[in-house]
């Protein structure tokens, strides 16, 4: 055949070879393909293990090709990068080299541009796979659907009855109290000292706090809505956790326990509602004192979260721990940890519950370590005020609904 025409042919074809000795080294090449794909005239007096390291571990098969055993050696869809950065495909294929006699001289290593092949085959797979995890993901939707509504309709009637006898329950002694607690600041009495109107103080903010937690027994169906409006504005986390430690301080020294809040140096302020923030914080804290021992400690740390743009709060005691049976349940309405028979703690089952609702409503995520009688770390997220706040121009739009 004219060595013209078998180049155009080659390059028309897109097909290079190389041609090479029974030690593997390259003796010739012809063809046409990108620089850093095809063979090139610089191959030449270099080893094909070198030049095309998708042979390398394929020794043995060459080996056999050599000898005879084998009549080739194929490679499909090998992707490389040319030297101008664009992805092509190719197809590879090694066969005996034999002189006028038949003898196995070499190799013949030939290789074919197959990228438009390549990217079709490609294409399809991610369109079956795309295809695949669409159907699975529909399937695991359908049945996580069905077990909701059946756990809705199995709990709506349970906690219908449960929020109505809660709240009336939580009313009246607290109406009740408040009469009480404003008849003692006004004096009516008598003369209260410095000492006694402080701590009259804070059992009456203590008071105020308990009347917003029955609030949000009252409207948890609306917090799982997503119709909760939040008041956000940059707060003093610590200042406001501080707060939480002062007016849960009788709960703490009825049980000899020592509560700490610990903070980080030059903090940012949070982008946060400060009553949800603090019922949050009473939520956490007054738990860790409920399932800890007498005698024992509670620590609130506040740091930088490892998620930039966030602080991070974490709340741990030395407390009874939680169960592994009871971990991923913990969150739910209305569940309450086998660990609540062990210290005759009480509650309803929702505190836990409408936290995580309240941290998730702030753009922030809470989670918990724990092992049982070894103690209970949580934390929660809160976004950083200075970030967010040059990003608003009118400071009332942080007041918003959710």
């Amino acid at each position: 055949m004219d060595t013209h025409l078998a180049h155009l042919i080659l390059a028309n074809r897109q097909i290079a070879y190389a041609l090479t000795d029974r030690e593997l080294m390259v003796t010739q090449v012809s063809g046409s393909l990108p620089l850093g794909v095809g063979p090139h005239s610089d191959w030449v007096g270099h080893s094909l293990l070198d030049l095309v390291p998708e042979l390398v571990g394929s020794e043995k098969a060459l080996a056999e090709i050599l000898d005879g055993q084998a009549d080739h050696l194929r490679l499909l869809l090998v992707n490389r990068e040319t030297a101008e950065g664009a992805t092509v495909y190719m197809t590879m294929e090694v066969l005996p080299h034999p002189d006028l006699s038949g003898q196995i001289m070499g190799l013949v290593y030939l290789v074919q541009d197959a990228t438009e092949w390549g990217l079709s085959a490609l294409q399809v797979t991610q369109h079956r796979n795309e295809l695949g995890l669409l159907r699975e993901q529909l399937e695991h939707q359908n049945q996580v659907l069905k077990a909701s509504n059946a756990e809705l309709q199995q709990l709506s009637a349970l906690k219908s009855q449960f929020v109505s006898i809660a709240a009336h329950e939580l009313r009246t002694p607290l109406t009740t109290l408040y009469g009480y607690l404003d008849l003692l600041l006004m004096e009516d009495f008598g003369r209260l000292n410095e000492q006694q109107r402080r701590f009259l103080e804070i059992v009456r903010n203590g008071a105020h706090h308990l009347t917003k937690i029955t609030h949000d027994l009252l409207d948890t169906s609306q917090i799982e809505a997503g119709q909760v409006e939040l008041l956000l504005k940059p707060e003093n986390l610590q200042a406001l956790l501080e707060t939480v430690a002062a007016e849960l301080k009788p709960q703490i020294d009825a049980k000899q326990q020592r509560l700490t809040v610990h903070a980080a140096d030059d903090l940012p302020l949070a982008l946060c509602d400060d009553m949800r923030i603090v019922q949050v914080g009473t939520n956490l804290m007054s738990n860790a004192s409920k399932y800890t021992p007498e005698g024992g400690t509670i620590d609130v740390f506040i740091t930088l979260a490892a998620e930039e743009g966030f602080l991070q709060v974490a709340v741990t005691d030395t407390g009874v721990g939680i169960g592994p049976e009871d971990q991923a349940k913990l969150f739910t309405r209305f569940f309450r940890a086998k660990t609540a028979s062990l210290t005759g703690a009480s509650g309803t089952g929702l505190g836990l519950h409408i936290t995580r609702n309240l941290v998730e409503l702030h753009g922030g995520r809470i989670w918990f370590e724990s092992e049982l009688n070894r103690g209970s770390t949580f934390y929660f997220t809160l976004p950083v005020a200075d970030d967010l706040l040059s990003s608003w121009s009118n400071p009332d739009e942080f007041s918003r609904e959710i």
